[in-house]
């Protein structure tokens, strides 16, 4: 299990930074016993533009509490672009499917709740900013996506299964044990390396390519909407290479502030939460819910 760790931070849906250092989104942070995994949310300006950009970074199971607050987040933005690999029309693989049922087992052994169970896809103010399964495997060569990368096999992933399963109900039974892997977890999570685990195939696709599209529909949202904010609401990962973009446009970031996403013991505090800019009335843009079967990576 242990040998596992880091395979199995990636499978938390790719929280953790590509690359390590000051331009990273997501963190550990430890005081003594009390701890915490937390996510970072930037602000971006333009000298020329009355539009903010917020890079949202997050983690795609977590506490519920803290879905909570990025509800509430998310609600106070003109427009959010979504993260959220949607089903192509080719089936889903059984390797699909087991990711899925991996990724669920994962947040029960840890007690945290997976993002789509915390977090409203109908809100208004939300498009779709990703491909769908079809347009991943394609950009793969065909492969099926494995977020475990070059770390377990395709046997090793049917044996961790039942495992998680069974520790889960452990973890249910012993806060104690839940804790330690939590903690354990949060570790890898705020370290892990992902060119390394995933192979550069795999992290071009599952984070520069996906990266693109995102740029595309902003670029389409940033002619509708002149004033106010366009959030980016994406896993952490894919936040530093966003960064870059942005200062290539002539954005410059005006703050960075920290969220606890996972609370181990008393957790550690929170950065406040900057002074919301004033806009004018939220811009509707097409609601689309994710539908069953979406992937987060």
């Amino acid at each position: 299990m242990i040998r596992s760790l880091p395979a199995l931070a990636l499978l938390l849906a790719f929280g953790a930074p590509a690359l390590a250092g000051p331009g990273s989104y997501v963190r550990f942070e430890q005081e003594g016993q009390d701890a915490a995994l937390q996510t970072a949310v930037a602000h971006f300006s333009h000298p020329d533009k009355q539009v903010e950009i917020v890079l949202y970074g997050v983690v795609h199971i977590a506490d519920k509490a803290y879905y909570d607050a990025v509800q509430r987040d998310l609600d106070s933005y003109d427009v959010v672009l979504y993260e959220g690999v949607a089903p192509g029309k080719t089936a889903p693989t059984e390797a699909d499917k087991g990711l899925g049922e991996m990724q669920k087992a994962m947040g029960e052994l840890l007690g945290l709740t997976f993002q789509k169970d915390g977090i409203d896809y109908t809100r208004k103010n939300l498009v779709h900013a990703d491909m769908n399964m079809d347009q991943l495997k394609e950009a793969m060569g065909g492969k099926t996506i494995n977020p475990m990368g070059q770390m377990v096999s395709p046997e090793q992933l049917k044996q961790m299964g039942p495992m998680l399963k069974n520790l889960a109900k452990l973890g249910k039974a012993s806060p104690g044990m839940q804790g330690m892997f939590k903690t354990m977890m949060a570790k890898q999570l705020g370290n892990a390396d992902l060119n390394s685990a995933l192979g550069a195939k795999a992290t071009q696709v599952i984070l520069i390519e996906r990266n693109k599209v995102v740029m595309e529909v902003l670029a389409k949202q940033l002619k509708k909407t002149t004033k106010g904010r366009i959030a980016i609401f994406y896993g952490a990962a894919h936040n530093p290479d966003f960064e870059q973009r942005f200062v290539k446009m002539g954005f410059s970031r005006t703050s960075k502030r920290w969220m606890s996403a996972w609370t181990i013991g008393n957790g550690i505090q929170s950065d406040d939460e900057p002074t919301p800019s004033e806009t004018e009335e939220p811009q509707e843009a097409p609601a689309v819910k994710p539908k069953s079967g979406a992937r987060w990576f």
